[in-house]
Formats: C-alpha cells, structure tokens, sequence
C-alpha cells in the first residue's frame, strides 16, 4: 500500500504530462487509482480466505500444532513456511507488472478514448510501465521481502519444533551472501532504466515551446531529486533490515552459548532460517543437547559411583591392572536385618534402609571418605583414594563415630515412625590395595582387591561376637595421632587367616 500510494504521488507530482486539456476532472486520476487498488485488495483478501491459506497461519499463530496434521501435510507446511517470504514477494511483483500494465497502456487509452484525446507518445506510456513495475514494484517487493523475513521468522519454529530445517528438500534458500548481492545490486540497479528514461525525455526540450521547456525542465529536476531521495531510502530500510536479520540470530547464539556456561543446559536456539546461520544454531543445539546427554549420564554414573570413581574412570586412569594404594577400608552392616525384612514389607524395609545408608554416606563423605558399594544392607568405604591424604585411618575412625551418633538420631526418627532401633557393626584396617577395574570387556566394576579388604571384612564380622559396634585392627591403630578410648581385645583368629590379630574396639 505504501509503495502504490508513493507510485502514484511520483506520477502524479512530478512526472511531465502532455495532457493539459481542461476536459479531464483533477479527480479522475485519483479516482482511477482508488479503484483499481480497491479491486486489486478485494481479490488479495479473497485468496487469504482460503482453507488451505487459514490453516497455515493458524499453526503460524500457534492456535494448532504442526503434529496434529499427517506426514505429507506436514512436509506441505514445512515447505510453505520457508518460502512464504518469496511466494508473498513474487505474487506482489506480478501484481506490480499488471498495474504496470493497467497505467502503462490501458489507462491512457481509456483516458484517450474516453475524453477524446491524442494518444501519449510511447516513450512516455514506456517510463510510465518501467517506474510502474521498477521503481514501484521492484523497490517495494525488494524492501517487501526483507520485511518479511524478518518479520517471518519468528513464526517459523512453530513450523519446526526440532529444527533441521534443511531436511526439506528442493526449497527456497537464500544464503547470507546472496542476500547481500541482491540488497546491494537492486538498490543500485532497480533505479537506472527510470533514471534513463528521464534523461531521454530531454530530447523533447528542443521541440517544445518556452512554456513546456520550462514545465519540462522543472519536472525533470524534481523527478530525479524524488528517485535520489526514494533510492537513499530504500538502501537505508534495506540496510537496517539486512543487518538485522544477520545480527537477531548471532545475539540468540551468543545468549545461548552464555547460559550455557552458566550450565543451563535447557537451553536452545529457536532455528528461524535455512542459511548459514541457521546451519550454526542447527548445530548448536545438538552440541547442547549432546552435553546435556553427557551430563546426565555423569550425574547417573555419580550416583551409582560417586563423583571421585566416576571422573576416574571418564579420564581413562583405571586399567585392568589396576594400581597399587595405601588406604584405609571401612565396612559397616546393619544387625539383625533379616529379622527387620521378615517383620516389614518391602516397601518399608527399603525406607528404612534408605535412610540408613543416607545417614551413613552423608557421615564418610564429610571426613574425605568414598563409599564404594553398597551389598545389601552392608557399606564398603575407603579413605585415602582417589586423593592421596596422609591422615587416612584417621579420617576413617572419626567417620566411624560420625556414623555412631547419626544411628542414635537416626533411631529417634524411626521410633517416631513406628519401627524398631537399629543396630550396626563397623571394622576398620588399614593396608595395601589393588584399586582397578574387575570384570570383563562387556561389564567391569571399580573395586578393591587384596588382603586389606578381606580383613577389613573380617573386623566387621567380630562386632557380632564382641558386643562392639565398631573394632580397629592393631595397624590403623598405631597409626592414630588424635586421642581416642580403645580398648585392646585379646588376639583373635579370623576367618583366611593363619595368624591371630590383635584388635581394638573404639568406645570414643
């Protein structure tokens, strides 16, 4: 609308005309025009009345989903989505030509005939056509669809909710690049056939009388000024639409990529063209969602794991040989827990348990311990690995208390919800291990191996016989620099070994 307003403005301000015959009404031209252009939108607004056209802006306003439609309608819409731009732009142009045509030729001969006037020359009835359909249509349906792809774009996720918009094949595609050629060239190119029909129209000084040269001249004049004006706009509109159409998309990248490094992994980038850039977000994306895949299989590994084993095993270190560790091994196991499974359903007994171990880890994890499995109701817990700390059988003697005083809270609670106390035994050892990967190609595990852990095993065991809830063999117990209450049990035999051990139960 605005184009044809400012074409008919041009024609009728400043281009020259040969008629000056009082005959013709000053209204007729503009009546002329206000038809034509009124029957031109009453057949446009018919077309967007169709069912096929409804439906397509109705998934462009989100009001129905691209995924209620069948596979073949979906391609359909695809496919409409992306080359809606061009197709609004074309038909415009077609529209332009045949208004060219209209006030080029046919209204002239209307005119002609109607007023009974000598006809125009065809010069003119050609620069009329050529700043129809050129400086009019060209300039507008240039400025059109820039317009409108940017204006477009927003609607075009709800078109493609994955992306991957390449995947719809022989398309509409205007890459970066050309869409910089076709800025540039029809800024500059779209003005000269008018500019040069202008110029020609020079010739018609010589032939015309003191009056009409003046009328001529002054015309020409302002005719050239408006198309400068009119061509420096248009460069300025497509400009600023151009760099926004490159700079919209790198700001959502750059954004993107910043809440990822904020570990917002949700994140995405809404894929709005098919070009180069559209290409970078297409991608962009999958990096994300394949780190998002990454990280949740970390924090899955972390939680059957642990974060230290976990980023052991990411980095390759554990091999089938395993390496050799100085450590100190803890194993805790619940009392009388088959009598608790027998008294309790399921459900509750896996509640109880729950707690427990949560309590028990929460106590090894705050004195630099790893858990390394749970076996049922039983804890295996190292100190001194992956981490290399020296004070290791005293981190895992103070744990051992840790967990003593978080089974007495912990009583309390159960007791308020109905169940019985719990009881545990704890051992502790100090010695050498064989830290590794155990298994086959198919399936391995990251364990322990060696003497320490079977005797470590064993100390837990004795708890049973002793009545102690947590026993310290005569290694990790000369290697204790903190003031603690032992009590030295007499040497004990213990199942695997040929030598009996002497041993310590820990009152505090």
């Amino acid at each position: 609308m605005l184009g044809a307003f400012t074409t008919f403005f041009y024609f009728k301000c400043f281009v020259f005309s040969n008629y000056d015959n009082q005959s013709i009404p000053e209204y007729y031209d503009t009546l002329f025009f206000l038809a034509v252009l009124v029957i031109l939108a009453s057949l446009g607004f018919a077309i967007l009345k169709k069912k096929s056209i409804k439906t397509f802006y109705a998934v462009a306003d989100g009001r129905q989903n691209i995924s209620e439609f069948d596979p073949f309608m979906i391609h359909h819409l695809q496919k409409g989505a992306l080359q809606h731009p061009m197709v609004i732009t074309m038909v415009s142009f077609l529209v332009w030509v045949l208004v060219g045509f209209i006030f080029g030729f046919l209204k002239p001969l209307i005119t002609a005939n109607f007023f009974n006037l000598t006809a125009l020359d065809l010069l003119l009835h050609l620069r009329r056509f050529l700043g129809i359909i050129l400086l009019g249509g060209g300039m507008t349906c240039l400025v059109l669809f820039f317009i409108l792809e940017n204006a477009w774009r927003p609607h075009i996720p709800k078109f493609f909710p994955e992306g991957h918009l390449n995947r719809v094949k022989h398309n509409f595609k205007i890459s970066i690049k050309k869409r910089f050629i076709v800025a540039t060239m029809g800024s500059v190119l779209i003005p000269l056939p008018i500019m040069v029909t202008t110029v020609l129209n020079i010739q018609q000084l010589h032939l015309a009388d003191a009056l009409t040269r003046s009328r001529l001249i002054s015309s020409l004049y302002w005719e050239l000024l408006f198309i400068s004006l009119n061509s420096v706009a248009i460069t300025l509109i497509l400009a600023y639409f151009l760099s926004k159409s490159i700079s919209t998309p790198l700001l959502q990248i750059k954004k993107t990529i910043k809440a990822v490094e904020n570990n917002n992994l949700d994140t995405r980038i809404a894929i709005m063209s098919n070009d180069e850039l559209g290409d970078v977000s297409q991608e962009i994306n999958a990096m994300i969602a394949r780190q998002d895949e990454n990280s949740r299989v970390k924090d899955c590994l972390c939680r059957y794991m642990g974060k230290e084993i976990r980023d052991k095993i990411m980095s390759g270190s554990p091999t089938m040989e395993g390496e050799m560790k100085r450590v100190t091994l803890l194993f805790a196991d619940l009392r009388n827990f088959t009598g608790l499974v027998e008294k309790n359903h399921p459900r509750q007994v896996v509640k109880i348990l729950n707690q427990y171990l949560n309590e028990m880890t929460l106590a090894v994890k705050k004195h630099n311990g790893l858990v390394l499995q749970y076996v049922g109701d039983e804890i295996e817990a190292v100190f001194g690995m992956p981490d290399g700390y020296e004070d290791h059988p005293e981190m895992a003697v103070q744990a051992a208390l840790e967990m003593r005083t978080r089974l007495a809270l912990l009583n309390k609670t159960l007791e308020k919800q109905g169940f019985g106390p719990l009881g545990h035994g704890i051992g502790i050892h100090t010695g050498a291990v064989l830290a590794g990967n155990i298994g086959s190609k198919e399936r391995m595990s990251y364990a322990l191996v060696g003497d320490t852990v079977n005797t470590a095993s064993r100390l837990e065991g004795l708890t049973k016989t002793h009545d102690s809830d947590i026993i310290i063999s005569q290694t990790t117990h000369s290697l204790l620099t903190g003031s603690y209450v032992t009590k030295q049990l007499g040497p004990v035999r213990v199942k695997g070994k040929d030598d009996d051990l002497i041993v310590y139960t820990l009152l505090s």
